[in-house]
């Protein structure tokens, strides 16, 4: 099959390499591979079977920040290689277990661990977070669903606690999960303050409902939350960015404001603890599925049904704002690091 195949170390558009014959990955011999689906590691002597899961064949895939710390090694969890990138498709399933049978021909969509990748002809989804794609979504959309709009879902509530009334600033908000916490704190009832650099992020995120939108390319900004927030006045930090924009940031945090970290696309800088511990402040992690075991696909279930009955209500969407070809790939990635990118973007297979 065809394949973006990962051996070295380095930005996508340098280390991708693009392979027509690559082996397509069956149910059969995914227990030789020794690779654990849920946990990105290898598997190690005792551990369980894999379990279940479902070969697709990959219609479309999103691009994600993780396919380039992955790439770089910048990502926390260290990745074997070679892998075939690519976190989330949607695709049509032609082999399963047999919990998964059922399946067999429809559409799914789902996140595709490593070194399975979807940036391929054909990938594979685990059992936490394979799930049908509702009737009325384009491949596109389903495509850019499940990660963003779980992960954006667990840290805004099931670990951020966002309640009516609060503010909340979003950092990096115009990205794909970011854009997808926006929605979720507008129709919570917070007055969601989103952070973007430029105008046309800035004007993205007001149309999705963003109470202010601060612009830090056109004042800086600590400035700007100062000027429109003020200190002590904000409750939560959504943030997909860390690095520096989530160091400057934290000192404008209510007493007993919480900051979710959620991303890392602006690296990772060491937090030390007499800042929580004397400002009575909560630093909350929040990673989609990690170290949830078991738990795992009942988190999800919860996640996706509340995000399901938002899109029915009106008050929730899936973001691909943009469609790139196969080959397109590794270049859409650049455009990913050098941040000229909104919402989610998909490669159409």
């Amino acid at each position: 099959m065809k394949a973006w195949v990962v051996r070295k170390q380095g930005p996508p558009w340098e280390v991708f390499e693009l392979e027509r014959d690559h082996a397509a990955p069956t149910v059969s011999d995914l227990d030789g591979l020794a690779w654990d689906l849920e946990g990105l590691r290898p598997r190690r002597s005792g551990d369980p079977p894999v379990g279940e899961l479902a070969i697709i064949e990959v219609r479309a895939a999103s691009l994600s920040w993780p396919d380039v710390t992955m790439a770089t090694g910048e990502y926390p969890v260290a990745i074997g290689r070679p892998y075939v990138s690519g976190q989330e498709a949607v695709g049509t399933v032609v082999e399963a277990t047999s919990g998964f049978a059922h399946l067999l021909g429809k559409r799914v969509m789902g996140f595709t661990p490593q070194p399975f990748g979807c940036f391929a002809e054909r990938s594979v989804i685990g059992a936490s977070t394979l799930y049908e794609v509702p009737d009325g979504f384009s491949d596109e959309e389903a495509a850019a669903f499940v990660i963003a709009g779980h992960t954006a879902y667990h840290a805004v509530h099931r670990r951020g606690g966002v309640r009516a009334g609060e503010t909340v600033v979003v950092l990096g908000a115009a990205g794909g999960v970011p854009s997808a916490a926006v929605q979720l704190c507008v129709a919570a009832g917070a007055r969601t303050v989103a952070v973007v650099g430029g105008s046309e992020k800035a004007a993205f995120c007001r149309e999705l409902g963003a109470s202010l939108v601060i612009d830090h390319r056109a004042e800086g900004l600590v400035a700007g939350l100062e000027r429109e927030v003020g200190r002590g006045q904000i409750d939560c930090i959504i943030d997909f960015v860390q690095g520096e924009p989530g160091q400057k940031v934290r000192p404008l945090l209510a007493v007993e404001g919480r900051h979710v970290m959620a991303g890392h696309a602006g690296g990772v800088i060491p937090v030390h603890p007499y800042e929580f511990y004397m400002q009575n402040w909560t630093l909350v992690g929040c990673c989609m599925g990690y170290g949830y075991g078991e738990r795992a696909r009942e988190l999800e279930d919860e996640a996706h049904a509340a995000l399901l009955a938002l899109v029915e209500a009106g008050l929730y969407r899936s973001l691909p704002t943009q469609t790139v070809g196969f080959d397109e790939i590794p270049e859409a990635l650049r455009a990913l690091v050098e941040r000229r990118s909104l919402g989610r973007i998909v490669a159409r297979l």
